[in-house]
């Protein structure tokens, strides 16, 4: 009979917390475009191939997969009194996603991210609208009562808590409660702060072109040792080229996994990177050897290439035991 892994039970001295992960929402609904999706002005109109209507949001995605892989899981935020906001609610809800932490609001429109989605790549528009509504008095004074692991996505475009990250990850080491950052792109290209958040990182998680502008290296392994000499496992993802891991001075690599589509080829790569790291973070939470940290991570990632958007092609199950 084929072994498969369980996720495991939570560590015995913070086991009193309600949560296994939560994470700050950056509430949005993704309009994802695909086909002829470059865009040409003068008022020229153009035929693309399709769309799709989906919860965005790299911590929702994030939270979604890692529900699905059977952790409970919350999200703090913000949704509109729209359509947008009743349909976040009900997909966050609908992906075992808790929402009692979300507030609603009817002074901002809920985000919308507008995706021009190509097979190996992707330009984004986004409305901030709600992504930026939680404050820093909406954070948890003591966030060993409320998870054990915490972890932080989009830190760029969450602009109101910029300030009160280092405070918030700090205090939760210090409870106990593990830690990840995905820092996502900024669009400011003011990276520093990043890295000074990342001692009271156990996990940080970018992807290679991220890495690169972090450390100015030029080779994804340089960058990622530079990175890993501040304390933090590094996990740098590569796309089709897969992802590594650096600890101290060791690296670990493992290759992408197949698309599973009929072609091979992804329907778009919206998500693929918040699916990684969720699949990622689930099995280190749960003490797995990194191997099958990166494996698992690679499988939610590769899973959610096969649908649109970043939530209907996730990946529900366990990962098989190496043999």
């Amino acid at each position: 009979m084929e072994e498969r892994f369980a996720l495991e039970s939570h560590d015995p001295g913070i086991s009193s917390a309600p949560f296994d992960v939560v994470t700050v929402s950056d509430l949005c609904v993704d309009l994802v475009l695909r086909g002829n999706v470059r865009p040409h002005f003068g008022q020229q109109e153009q035929i693309v191939g399709s769309y799709c209507l989906e919860l965005g949001g790299s911590a929702n995605i994030f939270a979604a997969q890692v529900a699905k892989l059977g952790l409970s899981t919350s999200v703090i935020g913000y949704a509109g009194t729209d359509l947008f906001g009743d349909y976040v609610i009900q997909r966050l809800t609908e992906c075992g996603v808790d929402v009692s932490l979300v507030r609603r609001t009817a002074a901002i429109p809920t985000g919308l991210g507008v995706a021009l989605a190509e097979p190996d790549d992707r330009a984004i528009l986004t409305i901030l609208g709600t992504i930026d509504a939680t404050q820093p008095h909406d954070l948890p004074s003591a966030p060993g009562n409320l998870c054990r692991h915490w972890h932080v996505a989009s830190p760029f475009l969450l602009r109101s808590l910029r300030s009160s990250w280092r405070d918030l990850l700090s205090r939760a080491q210090a409870a106990g409660v593990t830690t990840s950052l995905d820092p996502n792109w900024d669009t400011d290209k003011e990276w520093g702060w990043i890295i000074d958040l990342l001692p009271s990182v156990n996990v940080f998680l970018p992807n290679e072109a991220e890495a690169k502008a972090l450390t100015g290296a030029t080779n994804v392994a340089d960058s990622a040792l530079q990175l890993a000499r501040v304390g933090p496992l590094v996990v740098i993802k590569r796309g089709p080229q897969g992802a590594l891991a650096a600890r101290g001075t060791e690296i670990t690599e493992i290759g992408a996994l197949p698309v599973p589509t009929a072609d091979g080829i992804p329907v778009d790569t919206v998500g693929a990177g918040d699916n990684f790291d969720a699949g990622f973070i689930a099995g280190w939470i749960s003490r797995r050897p990194l191997s099958d940290c990166l494996a698992l991570g690679s499988l939610c990632a590769s899973s959610s290439l096969a649908c649109a958007g970043g939530i209907a092609g996730q990946y529900r199950g366990r990962l098989p035991e190496e043999t």
